[in-house]
């Protein structure tokens, strides 16, 4: 029996790229009480969901001061310079996720506040008794599809230039893959073909942020989850994010994170 459709209505069909699903991989999630939320100033390769129960938390940006509010949730694109402070006790609902997709590649870097009602569903289920990683997955993307036409840059523009966003993808690589050791601005600078001093210059001003400063931020947050995911020994964090000793690597965590690697994974 041959197959026979006829339609009357218009059929609204999905061309070959729309039908593949970006892949998305957690990182970070968690729905906490904070006492205190100081984070310094950095820029890494993932997308943050925040959204705080109460008053007192602070996202900081080298242009703004932004006081959260709990009628709001807040999605950071990746590659943002923010830190974040607090004015008091509050609950903080956050998921930190990597995504690739060409679309969102053209997200402004700016921090995108959105009405928190058309979420709460998806928000109460997704932190109950047992954390739903589908939940959370229903959540980033109805959230991603809440972004404004005015958040995207123009068709054919780029928030980062092209070359900045080639050296991203190749530190990502890096570290996806453990090859992160030997990374340097002269190896990068050299696959991307510009000349060091050049791509110094261009990095910090897209990122706000040096690339060596942004390296090591990567290689921090590496610790940050092996301390907490792993039982693995503080040497051996440290040898494994390409710190010569412990004490090397205490000093750089102590400034990054305001407490030590010892202390970071006892709280």
């Amino acid at each position: 029996m041959s197959e026979r459709v006829e339609y009357i209505s218009k059929n609204v069909k999905p061309n070959l790229e729309e039908r593949i699903l970006p892949k998305i991989e957690l990182s970070n999630c968690g729905k906490v009480v904070l006492k205190e939320w100081k984070v310094p100033m950095r820029s890494l390769p993932l997308w943050h969901i925040y959204w705080n129960m109460a008053p007192g938390g602070v996202l900081l940006l080298p242009e703004c001061r932004i006081e959260m509010s709990p009628d709001k949730i807040y999605l950071l694109p990746s590659y943002l310079m923010f830190a974040t402070t607090s004015t008091g006790i509050f609950e903080h609902v956050h998921l930190d996720f990597s995504m690739q997709s060409s679309l969102l590649s053209r997200v402004r870097k700016e921090v995108i506040a959105l009405p928190v009602e058309a979420f709460r569903p998806l928000l109460d289920r997704c932190f109950q008794e047992r954390f739903s990683p589908l939940i959370s997955g229903a959540l980033i993307f109805l959230v991603l599809n809440e972004i404004g036409e005015e958040s995207f840059a123009e068709e054919g523009s780029f928030p980062i230039d092209p070359r900045i966003q080639q050296a991203l993808n190749l530190i990502s690589s890096a570290f996806r893959t453990g090859q992160f050791i030997g990374l340097s601005n002269h190896s990068i600078s050299r696959k991307i073909g510009m000349s060091q001093v050049n791509f110094q210059h261009l990095f910090k001003r897209e990122l706000k942020i040096s690339p060596h400063r942004y390296i090591l931020n990567l290689r921090l947050e590496l610790a940050y989850r092996l301390l907490k995911e792993s039982n693995r020994s503080i040497e051996d964090i440290a040898e494994a994010t390409a710190f010569a000793n412990r004490y090397q690597f205490t000093k750089a965590f102590t400034l990054l994170y305001g407490l030590p690697p010892g202390r970071c994974r006892r709280e």
